[in-house]
């Protein structure tokens, strides 16, 4: 049961571990209408762009009459990107994991907002949005519910690395009218991963750590993972995708001894019946594992998994976070 509970946390928090939104490169609509459309890559974030027609994630068709006034985001990757790209007067509503200090990166801006949504669709409907953000993994039923009520539901893709990010990142700045601030979040993106790779610019292939990450089931991220492009990006080398295993999948403790990774990084997020620091002091102590890298050489790290595990545009924190741990030396 403790396994379900953690389990279903994980599919919260991001695709294969959570959630996100990434736009598909379309054709120019050259109709003879007034609708400006997202296949139009030099739109302006004037009001005037709308009447606007946009797919989502998963083809569905919509056209926004105006600007929305009143969004609603049902997903965590939404919330943070929508703090940062709308005035929050334009926010009806933004999850309750927005709120969770291991979870979020804007639990202050989550505190203005006392009434947090759920899925309920009485609770959705009663808000009248204009607009809502939703998961490519949100309950179909529900979304047809919503369109019904003549609700504009957006499903977003979740991001599985930076670029598709970035896409997500455009595609929102779109839909809502914010293109310019949507530019300038791509421009901060840009300049800290370029901070980073400068940093890192004289790491050699062979002084490469090899990492593993995993929770306290030892599940892990493979090839096709955020966490795979943002190691990859810290100058890290992913061990749970050198077999070629793909998204996130469990790993035997067998299998860490024969990856024997020179860090290992362990969750510092305490929840209902889990305590993350137990969880790390006992690896540690764990006979089996006395033999790693990591052990050996104290390299095993409880990470902020607000960052790590991010899907909106902070995954580039998670990329400096991790590298400031491997290596601090080279961040001083």
């Amino acid at each position: 049961m403790k396994k379900i509970i953690a389990l279903i946390l994980v599919i919260l928090i991001t695709s294969t571990f959570f959630a996100g939104c990434v736009n598909k490169d379309m054709n120019s609509d050259n109709t003879e209408t007034e609708n400006k459309t997202t296949e139009d890559t030099n739109v302006t974030p004037q009001d005037d762009i709308y009447p606007l027609t946009v797919k989502d994630s998963k083809g569905f068709e919509m056209t926004l009459e105006k600007k929305p006034e009143k969004i609603v985001s049902l997903t965590l990757g939404t919330d943070e990107l929508l703090a940062s790209l709308v005035d929050k007067s334009k926010i009806a509503g933004i999850t309750y994991l927005s709120e969770e200090p291991g979870l979020s990166n804007i639990v202050d801006f989550a505190k203005e907002f006392p009434n947090k949504v759920t899925s309920d669709l009485e609770l959705l409907l009663s808000i009248q949005p204009d607009l809502i953000f939703v998961a490519d993994w949100t309950d179909d039923d529900l979304i047809s519910q919503l369109r019904n009520a003549n609700i504009l539901v957006y499903a977003c893709k979740t991001p599985n690395n930076i670029d598709e990010q970035k896409e997500m990142v455009k595609e929102v700045a779109k839909v809502v009218g914010e293109v310019e601030k949507g530019e300038e979040i791509l421009k901060w993106m840009d300049d800290k991963l370029q901070y980073i790779s400068e940093k890192l610019k004289d790491l050699k292939p062979e002084d490469k750590l090899v990492a593993l990450t995993l929770d306290s089931f030892f599940d892990t991220y493979g090839n096709n993972t955020s966490f795979d492009d943002m190691a990859t990006r810290a100058g890290l080398i992913n061990g749970a995708a050198l077999d070629g295993e793909t998204g996130w999948y469990q790993m035997t403790k067998e299998k860490v001894i024969e990856i024997n990774p020179d860090i290992v990084f362990l969750p510092s997020w305490s929840y209902d019946e889990f305590d993350a620091d137990k969880f790390a002091e006992d690896f540690m102590n764990d006979k089996s594992f006395a033999g790693l890298n990591a052990v050996k050489n104290n390299r095993v790290h409880q990470i902020k998994e607000s960052l790590v595990a991010s899907v909106s545009h902070n995954m580039v924190l998670g990329v400096e976070h991790l590298a400031k741990i491997a290596y601090p030396e080279l961040f001083e």
